[in-house]
This record gives C-alpha cells, sequence and structure tokens, in this order.
C-alpha cells in the first residue's frame, strides 16, 4: 500500500492538498507522525535502561503534551503527515474496492451468470439493484474501518517487505524528518536508544538466522533453506496466507450465523437466496469488514512480500465473485466452490468456508451440494426450484431451521456430514 500512496501522492493528492485551505493543525497529530516502527520500537525497548512501561509512558507523554504548531496548516501536510496519509489511504482503498468490485463482478454477471437464475422462485425483483445498493452503502464505512490496518502497514508496523531475495524484516533505522520540537525530541529519544550501525545490525543478524537455522534443522538445513527466504519464502507465505485467512473467515463467517449477531448483521446477506457476482460484496458493513480482518492480521503476524500481498487481496476479492456467479464447474470436495457457496445461502448453516471444505469438514457443517447443482437439465428444473423454495421457508430469522425443516440436516454441536 505505501507503492500505491507514494504514486497517488505524486500525481494526484500532492496537488490536491496544495490547494486546500491553511487550517492549523494540532501539534498532537504532527507528533503521531513520529511514533517509531515496529522494529524501531522493539530497538528502542531493549535498549533503553528504563522500563518498558516507563519508556513508553514517556513517549506517549510526550504526545499528549504538544500545542498547536503554528507553522503547519491543512494544505502544508507532508506526505509523510499521519492525517493526510489516512485521509489518502480512505480515497485509495475506496476507489480501490469499488474499481474491483466493478471491475470483477460486472464481466462475471455479463458473461458467467446464467440469467435464468433471475427465474427462480427466490430471486428477489431488481435482485440486481439492491445489490448493488448495499454494496454502495458498505463499501465506504468498510473503507474507514480497514484505513487503520493500512495506515498500520504503511508506517511500517506490519511485516511486509520488500526485496525477495533479501527479505528487509530487518530493516535500517529510517525517521521523517522532524518538523516541531515534539517530533524531534521523539525521533532522538529513537536514535539515542538505538545507537547501532543499521546496515551492520542487518547483516549480522542475517548470519546468525542463517547459522541458526543450520543448528535448529541439521542435516535438513539444506532442504528447509530455500523455504527460509527467497521465491521459496515467498510460495510458503502464500500457503500460510490461504490457510491462515480459510481458517479465519470460517470461525468468523460462523460466529455471524450465532442467533445474538446474525439479525443484526449478517442476515442482509442472506437476503440473497439466490446470489449473482454483485451480492458478493452486499454486506453490511460491520460484515463486510469482520470477514476482511484476516487478510490485515496475516501480515502483521507473518512476514510477506509486498507486491505479493497486494496480488492475494486482489485475488480474495476475485474470489468472492467467482463464489457468488452461479455456475458451479467444481464438483469436488476439497474445493468450496459456488455450489458449495450457494448451499450456505439455500441452506444457511452450512459451508461457512471461503477456499476449501477443510474447516466445514473438521467443524461438522459440512454439507455436499445436491447433484441437481451440476446437471444442467436439473439445475434449472422448476420442480427443484420448488423444492429449494419451500427448504428456505422452513427456516427462522436467525437462519435456523423450524419444525417443518428438513431434520436430515441438523444444526447444531452434533451437526452430520451427509450429502443430499
Amino acid at each position: 500500500m505505501d507503492v500505491i500512496l507514494e504514486i497517488a501522492d505524486e500525481y494526484v493528492f500532492d496537488g490536491i492538498y496544495r490547494n486546500l485551505p491553511a487550517i492549523p493543525i494540532p501539534d498532537l497529530v504532527a507528533g503521531l507522525a513520529t511514533i517509531p516502527s515496529w522494529s524501531d520500537l522493539t530497538s528502542l525497548l531493549s535498549s533503553s535502561s528504563s522500563s518498558p512501561f516507563d519508556t513508553l509512558t514517556t513517549l506517549a507523554r510526550n504526545v499528549a503534551s504538544s500545542t498547536f504548531a503554528s507553522s503547519l496548516t491543512l494544505n502544508t501536510l507532508p506526505a509523510d503527515n499521519i492525517l493526510r496519509q489516512t485521509l489518502s489511504l480512505f480515497v485509495i482503498t475506496y476507489a480501490g474496492a469499488l474499481f474491483m468490485y466493478f471491475s470483477m463482478a460486472w464481466p462475471s454477471y455479463i458473461f458467467v451468470f446464467d440469467k435464468n437464475h433471475q427465474k427462480h422462485p427466490k430471486y428477489l425483483k431488481s435482485q440486481v439493484k439492491l445489490e448493488i445498493q448495499m454494496s454502495m452503502k458498505a463499501l465506504p464505512n468498510i473503507a474507514v474501518m480497514t484505513v487503520p490496518w493500512l495506515l498500520g502497514e504503511v508506517r511500517g508496523w506490519s511485516q511486509l517487505y520488500t526485496h525477495i531475495h533479501s527479505r528487509d524484516d530487518i530493516a535500517p533505522v529510517v525517521f521523517n524528518p522532524p518538523t516541531s520540537a515534539i517530533q524531534q525530541s521523539i525521533a532522538a529519544a529513537v536514535v539515542s536508544a538505538t545507537g547501532v550501525n543499521a546496515t551492520a545490525a542487518a547483516a549480522a543478524a542475517s548470519a546468525a538466522k542463517t547459522a541458526a537455522r543450520a543448528a535448529k534443522f541439521g542435516p535438513l538445513a539444506s532442504l528447509i533453506e530455500p523455504f527460509m527466504d527467497g521465491w521459496g519464502y515467498v510460495a510458503v507465505s502464500v500457503v500460510l496466507f490461504l490457510f491462515f485467512t480459510d481458517f479465519g473467515i470460517y470461525w468468523i463467517h460462523r460466529f455471524l450465523h450465532h442467533p445474538l449477531v446474525y439479525k443484526r448483521i449478517h442476515k442482509p446477506h442472506h437476503k440473497w437466496i439466490v446470489p449473482t457476482p454483485f451480492s458478493s460484496h452486499a454486506f453490511h458493513p460491520v460484515d463486510g469488514y469482520l470477514q476482511s480482518t484476516p487478510y490485515h492480521i496475516f501480515v502483521f503476524l507473518v512476514p510477506m512480500q509486498k507486491y505479493i500481498y497486494l496480488g492475494m487481496f486482489m485475488f480474495v476479492n476475485f474470489w468472492s465473485v467467482l463464489i457468488h456467479d452461479g455456475e458451479y464447474l467444481v464438483s469436488g470436495a476439497v474445493v468450496n466452490s459456488a455450489a458449495h457457496h450457494a448451499v450456505h445461502h439455500l441452506y444457511f448453516n452450512y459451508n461457512y468456508g471461503q477456499y476449501w471444505t477443510l474447516w466445514d469438514r473438521i467443524g461438522g457443517s459440512y454439507r455436499k451440494p445436491d447433484d441437481t447443482m451440476y446437471d444442467p437439465s436439473l439445475r434449472m428444473d422448476k420442480t427443484v426450484w420448488k423444492k429449494q423454495a419451500k427448504d428456505v421457508d422452513a427456516f427462522d430469522d436467525n437462519g435456523k431451521p423450524t419444525a417443518a425443516s428438513d431434520q436430515t440436516y441438523k444444526v447444531g454441536a452434533h451437526i452430520k456430514t451427509k450429502a443430499i
């Protein structure tokens, strides 16, 4: 995201900010711009003679005691100012969400989605319009809630790195030029506390890591080492990303089906019993945000190359469209395909996963799609549709089965996995 922000600053935002009113900016905001990155902060805490609590308290007190800076105004905000970054990231996030939504959902609706689905008794009148309206209401709110994660990435708190063949997870200490007294005091405190040659320290740390791996993995070190850096690690990080986010989304999605939560937050998305590609982002804002959090949490825990991460973020948006497109091409029991997700929209309490069926199988919430979904002659059969509509009507407002529902599939802690 920092690369996108830099490009946007150069070609768009620099000109916009220069033409804003000269409104004074509190020095508190200016001081926040020097909050150290994670690597800087850990160096400060490890090098300081004071306790970690005292060190953090001193930094916080310096920021909190700041006053208005007469020289800093809204139209002179530097590109690395936290207020400007926050505003810019919101615009980028919202614009990017709109672009990905329409550029992926619209072609899928035109070229992939079978319009015969619109004849289903549970397909709503003007449904596409309603899906787009819900998405338009949700996306700006989701963008607001997402900005703090992106701000953390831009300001160096995540584990994102740049150089594939030399992971810069131990980066040289780089400070933004101080523009006020409070910034100067915080920057000086961090510099004096670290007091080391960052380049030499990084080289020594890299050598120490290599030696530690050799000692830890023994004769397997030569096989494992290629996957600890470079393209080998990129492949590992992608696999970890998919498993971590699939696991996180499964449990968040399942939590959203709890009766205390479902009706308030997740039910709007289940308004689309027969979803279209445009329903992929048609959520309650909190629902959409919560299901996106595993993507953001991952890079604060696990190092990942920033361009690969950006590509994966685009992929998950594409996947969200894919599983709502009504084209049931994948019939296996491993991938959580559009057919599996259609089962979720029809029967509510099954197939919570994102990419695979693994966690549904472990959690007892897996339900195999009916064979009629893969048979073109039966997929649009009115008798099949009538049964599906009847089954849907047998669920209450919380998506739980009533006495009239098909008790072959009981909901709860003892769900049995069984094909239709």
